[in-house]
């Protein structure tokens, strides 16, 4: 069963979402704003997108110890009961075809055993064991209930009706047969891995440690005990012991292309992109049609500006996944920050063909259009966003942008003021504001929010500008030239000599 870690690219998402989920602070100097749980937002300068989560694979089908009572039919003598032999001979050869992979005929063979045997407890579970390969899960769970009615010790039986419960997300019987296997086997570490697996879903991550560490204890050889252990302690943010279990689970089975995904996923959050690359290359070597793979990659590419190589990822994933909205929404974003509006307005449109709910997808593609220069779609698209998600301040702001291109500056003001009673820690929504009142004459307003953005400690050059100009209008001559010197110090230091030459205008102007 392939399900979602906790945390890469969730859903990175990295998938299966409707939205790109898991999007962290982008690179610029702007914040990631919150939409809803899994949605995080950026604003319209943000150059990269963050990870995904990537997907999560459940601990191994227990295949070697599943017959505690095996040896013992086999001691049984032969010469009194010659039908003994004769099942264990035909459930031996179901246990071969099982083994390898062919479940129809292994249960031509169990049925065989049963027939010649019906208390055998092992044949029952066995043939569960294949039907539920073969996603026949109501026989599988007939024959589990068989095998434990039978032996009501069988502590294997209880694992794999476990899991069984567990695939079918009825995690409450799923933990009581787990406890039931620890009860009657306290050794087995599996089970240990699945209670970890259920707390840790249900949002108990030191209780989910605690099962881990059992498992990792009991078991120091089990890959599968480190790999969700680090599953964990992602979840809990402690990197360094995540990389270490995923390291120790790689040695253990470097086969494992969720490992390296989700080892590459924990480096990416630390900073550490080429290490994330190399992770989730040899992911891709393991599965060149992993699409978690290069949806992940896809991220430390922007991380490392490579654009391009990133777009390449997400066409590979479209390939894969023709229907994978976050692909759609994500390469729009990389389109976006290229200035490729067109293709991205042509994403950010896919994902709402695909997801007509998406929020996210509004904002972004109305960021599109306001960079297009369009403003009346973008209005359009920061109100269908807005509808969706009443309180998401950015959609406020950069609506009030649109308003202003157009001179409509009563809802331009109205917008700004929404943003920032939304976010009381919004410096461009009051910069904005700031310029609006600046252009309709109140000084003192566009004073009072240049003021603030300044005290904030944010080195805005603009900023310091138009406080300059504010205050040569209101007649404080002094103020103005240390705001205008302020400003063309750090024109200057950003290189940006037309705005540096406005600075030195006005000042002569003093």
């Amino acid at each position: 069963m392939n399900r979602f870690a906790l945390l890469l690219l969730s859903t990175f998402a990295f998938f299966g979402s409707t939205t790109a989920t898991g999007m962290a602070q982008s690179v610029a100097t702007t914040e990631a704003e919150t939409f809803e749980e899994e949605t995080l937002f950026q604003d319209t300068d943000a150059e990269a997108p963050a990870e995904a989560q990537p997907a999560f694979i459940e601990p191994v089908l227990p295949e070697e110890d599943i017959l505690p009572d095996q040896e013992a039919a086999e001691d049984e003598p032969a010469a009194e009961e010659p039908v003994t032999e004769n099942y264990l001979d035909r459930f031996n050869e179901g246990l071969e075809d099982y083994q390898d992979g062919n479940d129809e005929a292994a249960i031509e063979e169990f049925n065989a055993a049963i027939n010649l045997k019906p208390d055998f407890a092992p044949s029952y579970l066995f043939r569960g064991a294949a039907f539920a390969r073969l996603e026949n899960t109501e026989a599988a769970l007939n024959d589990y209930n068989q095998a434990i009615s039978i032996d009501a010790n069988y502590s294997t039986a209880y694992l794999n009706r476990g899991i069984l419960y567990y695939d079918l997300g009825r995690t409450d019987l799923a933990t009581t047969d787990f406890e039931r296997t620890i009860a009657t086997d306290p050794e087995s570490a599996n089970a240990y891995i699945y209670l970890g697996l259920i707390a840790s879903e249900q949002g108990n991550q030191q209780i989910a440690l605690e099962y881990l560490n059992d498992a990792v204890r009991l078991d120091p050889s089990n890959a599968s005990a480190y790999f969700h252990r680090g599953l964990v302690f992602k979840a809990l943010n402690s990197p360094e012991s995540a990389i270490s279990d995923f390291t120790q689970s790689i040695e253990l089975d470097d086969n494992n292309a969720a490992t390296f995904i989700n080892r590459g996923a924990t480096y990416y959050t630390i900073g550490d992109t080429r290490e994330a690359l190399q992770d989730f290359n040899e992911a891709i070597d393991i599965d060149e049609d992993n699409v978690e793979a290069y949806y992940n990659r896809s991220f430390a590419l922007i991380s490392e500006a490579r654009p391009q190589a990133a777009v390449a990822d997400l066409n590979q994933v479209l390939t894969l996944e023709p229907g994978n909205a976050d692909a759609y929404l994500v390469r729009g974003q990389v389109f976006a920050s290229s200035s490729n509006t067109a293709d991205a307005i042509n994403d950010f449109s896919k994902v709402l063909a695909l997801s007509p709910d998406s929020a996210e997808a509004y904002y972004r593609r109305g960021n599109a259009y306001l960079e297009a220069g369009e403003q009346q779609a973008a209005i359009s698209d920061y109100t269908a966003a807005l509808a969706l998600e009443p309180e998401h301040a950015p959609s406020y702001k950069y609506r009030g942008d649109a308003f202003a291109d157009l001179g409509d500056s009563f809802s331009a003001l109205s917008d700004y003021s929404t943003a920032i009673n939304l976010n009381s820690a919004y410096w461009s929504a009051y910069a904005s504001r700031g310029r609006m009142h600046y252009d309709s004459g109140d000084y003192q307003s566009a004073y009072t929010d240049f003021s603030a953005v300044i005290a904030a400690n944010v080195l805005d050059a603009d900023v310091f500008y138009y406080r300059g100009i504010t205050n040569a209008r209101m007649g404080n001559r002094r103020a103005a030239v240390t705001d205008l010197e302020k400003a063309g110090s750090l024109y200057l230091t950003n290189n940006e000599a037309n705005r540096y030459r406005l600075v030195l205008d006005a000042l002569n102007k003093l």
